[in-house]
């Protein structure tokens, strides 16, 4: 077998970098060893311990603001803020968009969850204690949806479940998985795919219509499943997905206009926004060539139908395409275009790496500048507090151009991992049995 191939299976055999973490474990499957033993769950239940260690290990790294608080600039010098505490203290709001709420600027689902978690903090005591609390609550939650992250990418990868390590144990845990809920609409948008991918569209689209009004990046995965759908002739699946996806939205829509909130809220905030950390547009600010919010906005659009060409003419090539090159490769394009690029984008790539099957030594290339990103954001963040401690802009500039390429390699490299694999090796999404118990092999299905 091909070790293209064979890294799918068994990772221990066929990828060297897989090999070498392995030895502090007792080392490589043997060759006798029964691989594929293991059901999907079980490995995700495997991966899913595992990744509670590196947000064990996230907590420890932010451990200073734990203790003395996230106020600036200390919280930028030590690399440990969060906007998880952010908001925290006092009485708490009576809705999501009340005075202070969550709702001004947050989508409509992960301001409803970030409101009803504060309501779990107990009143009294100071501000900061309520915020560790606070902090502390949302950390075991975030754990539980890295956990129902992991087990949905596994649950794709019937074939090659270990695949799904490209999740739990990526060091890009450690570092981003504690600043917000993103992992919320993470989450979401992964198990919406592998609804998908089980011939369920239905309840895919319900559930990927929920991670837009999470975040809004699903959307890109919702236009990369369209596409494949219209090019496999699944043109009634994707219809039934659209329509699952938009009755999702406009109840979560409607729910939030019932409470008295605004649920545009945050777009508009978008709309009128500077060029914020990671962008390339930040870049040409910093080389003083600033560029006014409304043409931001235009180019940020731009960038979304740009994404959307690049996938149909990706999709119209004569060779096959995958879910997980073809989303990554758009959602890379609307990063690289927006008016942000923040540090949580790393986890909405994870799912993504996990189906491309990519090679570890990639996937650990783009995490060591994802991590020394990590840091020198901070060190420029705190520029306006003490210039000469600082990192200077144009330094900050050129790890943000870095990180860029860094993102367009990873785009680039999933493709080429996707073709390498052998057919035979691809996992596969089969019809129950007790209809016909033929197979059934999609281009959407995850190289």
């Amino acid at each position: 077998m091909p070790d293209d191939a064979r890294r799918l299976v068994t990772p221990s055999r066929g990828d060297g970098v897989a090999a070498a973490a392995t030895e502090v474990i007792g080392g490589p499957v043997g060759r006798f060893a029964r691989a594929g033993a293991r059901s999907w769950l079980y490995v995700g239940g495997v991966l899913s311990s595992l990744a509670s260690v590196l947000i064990a290990l996230g907590v420890l790294q932010k451990n200073h603001c734990e203790r003395m608080g996230w106020g600036a600039p200390a919280a930028f010098w030590r690399g440990c803020y969060s906007d998880l505490p952010v908001g925290v203290g006092g009485q708490s709001a009576a809705t999501p968009w009340s005075t202070g709420g969550p709702g001004h600027t947050q989508p409509v689902i992960t301001a409803f969850v970030t409101w009803g978690l504060q309501h779990l903090v107990p009143g009294g005591g100071t501000v900061l204690h309520q915020q560790q609390i606070y902090y502390a609550i949302c950390a075991v939650v975030i754990t539980a949806l890295v956990a129902a992250t992991t087990i949905a990418t596994a649950s794709m990868l019937r074939d090659s479940p270990w695949q799904a390590a490209h999740v739990a144990l990526s060091p890009v845990l450690i570092t981003a998985s504690l600043l917000s809920l993103d992992i919320l609409g993470v989450a979401l948008a992964t198990i919406g795919m592998a609804l998908w991918m089980r011939r369920m569209p239905l309840a895919a689209g319900a559930l990927l219509g929920a991670a837009v009004m999470a975040r809004t990046y699903p959307l890109i995965i919702i236009a990369a499943i369209v596409l494949l759908a219209t090019r496999e002739r699944r043109t009634s699946e994707a219809v039934r997905l659209l329509a699952a996806a938009a009755a999702t939205a406009v109840f979560f829509l409607l729910a939030a206009v019932a409470v008295g909130g605004d649920p545009l809220a945050p777009y508009r905030a978008w709309g009128s926004a500077t060029a914020s950390y990671g962008s390339p547009w930040l870049v040409s600010a910093i080389l003083h060539v600033t560029i006014p919010p409304t043409a931001l906005t235009v180019v940020a659009l731009l960038g979304w139908l740009a994404a959307l060409l690049a996938g149909m003419l990706r999709v119209s090539m004569r060779a096959p395409a995958r879910l997980g090159p073809l989303a990554l490769m758009m959602l890379v394009i609307v990063l690289v275009t927006g008016r942000s690029f923040p540090l949580q984008a790393s986890l909405w790539v994870l799912p993504l790496i996990a189906i491309c099957a990519l090679r570890w030594r990639e996937h650990l290339v783009w995490a060591m500048v994802e991590v020394v990103y990590f840091v020198m954001v901070w060190m420029y963040a705190g520029v306006s507090s003490n210039p000469g401690k600082a990192l200077a802009p144009a330094g900050y500039a050129v790890f943000c151009v870095i990180r860029l390429v860094a993102y367009a390699g990873l785009a680039a490299a999933a493709w080429e991992s996707a073709e390498d694999v052998d057919d035979r090796m691809r996992p596969v999404v089969r019809r129950p049995a007790a209809r016909d118990g033929a197979d059934f092999r999609a281009s959407s299905t995850p190289a």
